[in-house]
C-alpha cells in the first residue's frame, strides 16, 4: 500500500470517468449511473488498480486488478466508501456485486438478500434494514390464504385508467390484493404523490391494501436499469430483472402470504416485457402463480400507459390526458400541487 495512492472523486466528470470505465470494461463490468463518489486506487505510475463507487445507498462497480487481488484492495475501497457514507449520514447501504465477490462483503458485515444463480448477489448493511421492512409487511398482512392472496407492483407515474383496470381485474380474481407502489424517487411524479393517487384511486375497492415498496422492489439497488434511459446492456438488465423477482419471492411473498402475482401485458417497454419474462420463469418455481391481464385500450391497438399520459402532457393535449386517467389523477393534474411536476415533464424526455 505504500506505493499506492487513494483518490476520492465526488461526482466524477465525464473526463475522469473514461479511464475508470476502461478499467471496469477490462474486468467485465460497466460504468453505470451517476455516482455520488468514486474511489480510485492508483499505482506509482498513475495506473488504476482498484475502484468502487457509491450512488445513493448503493455501493457498486467495485473492481481490483488481478495482480493486486491478494492485497485486500477491495476491502480498502469498500471501507473508504463506507466512511464517506457515514460522513453523509447514510446508515443503510446495499451492494450489487458478482457472486464470486459476495464472500468479501459478507466478511465486512453485509447480509445477503438475493442472488441469481452464480451471477450476481444483492447484499445489505445497516438500519433500517430488511428486518424492519419485513416487520412492516407483516403488520399489513390480512391473513388470507396464499392461494387466494395476490399482489401487483406498480410505479404509477402517474396513476392511469390502466392501473385502475389492472387492480380491479386482479382483485376480482383473488380474495385480497396487495398493491405495492415503487418507492424509489427517480420518476417524474414524486413517490408521495404517486402513492396518494393509488391509495385514493382504489379506496372504493374492498380488500385492497396499498403498500410502499421500500428499497426492495424496482429500486436503485434491485433494478437500476429500469431507471437508466437507454442503458443498452441487455445482459445486465436481464440479471437485474431476475434479481428483483427473486427478492420479491424471498421477501414480499412470504411476509404477506402472497400466492399470485398479477401483471399487465407489456406492448411497449422492452425492459418491462423482460421483467414479465423473468417472473414467468422464476415465480412458479417458488410456488407463486403469475397471471397476465391484457392491458386496457383507449383506442384500437393503443393501450393505456403512463408514458402516453406524459407524452400527451408534453404536447399540451389535455383532452387525451383526461381519456387516459381516472378522476383522482385528473383533479391532481389540475391542482397547484402538480404545477412543478408538469413543468418537469415538459422539460424532460425521460422514460420514467
Amino acid at each position: 500500500m505504500l506505493d499506492l495512492e487513494i483518490h476520492l472523486l465526488y461526482r466524477p466528470s465525464v473526463e475522469a470517468r473514461c479511464p475508470i470505465e476502461a478499467f471496469l470494461n477490462a474486468r467485465g463490468l460497466s460504468f453505470e449511473g451517476d455516482p455520488d463518489v468514486t474511489v480510485v486506487v492508483e499505482d506509482e505510475g498513475g495506473q488504476i488498480v482498484a475502484t468502487g463507487s457509491l450512488e445513493g445507498k448503493v455501493i457498486k462497480m467495485v473492481a481490483v486488478d488481478p495482480q493486486y487481488q491478494e492485497g485486500g484492495l477491495a476491502s480498502v475501497v469498500v471501507s473508504r466508501l463506507l466512511q464517506v457514507a457515514r460522513e453523509q449520514g447514510k446508515t443503510h447501504l446495499f451492494v450489487y456485486t458478482k457472486a464470486e465477490a459476495a464472500e468479501r462483503f459478507l466478511s465486512l458485515g453485509f447480509i445477503e438478500l438475493a442472488r441469481v444463480e452464480s451471477s450476481v448477489v444483492l447484499l445489505e448493511m445497516g438500519e433500517p434494514g430488511v428486518a424492519s421492512f419485513r416487520a412492516y409487511l407483516a403488520s399489513q398482512r390480512r391473513g388470507v390464504p396464499a392461494d387466494r392472496s395476490g399482489a401487483v407492483v406498480i410505479n404509477a407515474n402517474p396513476f392511469t385508467r390502466g392501473h385502475r383496470f389492472l387492480v380491479t381485474e386482479a382483485r376480482r380474481r383473488c380474495d385480497h390484493l396487495y398493491v405495492i407502489v415503487v418507492e424509489t424517487d427517480l420518476s417524474l411524479f414524486p413517490f408521495e404523490d404517486r402513492f396518494d393517487l393509488v391509495a385514493r384511486g382504489t379506496a372504493d375497492l374492498d380488500s385492497v391494501t396499498v403498500l410502499r415498496s421500500g428499497d426492495y422492489a424496482v429500486s436503485r439497488a434491485t433494478f437500476p436499469s429500469y431507471f437508466l434511459r437507454g442503458s443498452g446492456d441487455e445482459e445486465r438488465a436481464l440479471l437485474q430483472t431476475r434479481l428483483d423477482v427473486t427478492l420479491f419471492a424471498n421477501l414480499f411473498a412470504p411476509a404477506l402470504g402472497i400466492g399470485v402475482r398479477f401483471v399487465g401485458t407489456e406492448p411497449y417497454c422492452p425492459v418491462t416485457r423482460r421483467y414479465n419474462d423473468a417472473m414467468r420463469e422464476i415465480l412458479p418455481r417458488r410456488g407463486i402463480d403469475l397471471v397476465e391481464i391484457p392491458r386496457l385500450e383507449w383506442a384500437e391497438g393503443a393501450a393505456v400507459s403512463a408514458s402516453s399520459v406524459r407524452d400527451a402532457i408534453r404536447r399540451g393535449d389535455w383532452e387525451t390526458v383526461e381519456r387516459l386517467v381516472p378522476e383522482v389523477t385528473r383533479d391532481y393534474l389540475r391542482s397547484p400541487r402538480a404545477e412543478a411536476v408538469i413543468e418537469r415533464i415538459c422539460r424532460s424526455d425521460s422514460r420514467h
